[in-house]
């Protein structure tokens, strides 16, 4: 998973947001809310919109999503 091995970018170091941190704090909420059997749908469409992070980000944060979803919920399988 790319986002782990990342390193900080040029951008945040300038005193602006850092795209991987927001996609980082976004898993960890996801992750531990679905530990409580909680559907993670809802933020992770609040997620998604967040125009801090980059298309690269979004898709990861997409597979992600679709990782925590029960293998039935929606059609969607995790890859």
């Amino acid at each position: 998973m790319r986002l782990f091995r990342s390193r900080r970018s040029r951008i945040a170091s300038e005193g602006e947001p850092d795209p991987h941190r927001i996609l980082t704090e976004y898993v960890l909420h996801m992750s531990i809310t679905c530990l409580g059997d909680e559907d993670v749908t809802p933020l992770y469409e609040e997620y998604i919109k967040d125009s801090r992070l980059g298309r690269l980000e979004r898709e990861e944060l997409t597979q992600v999503y679709r990782s925590l979803l029960p293998r039935s919920a929606s059609g969607l399988s995790p890859r």
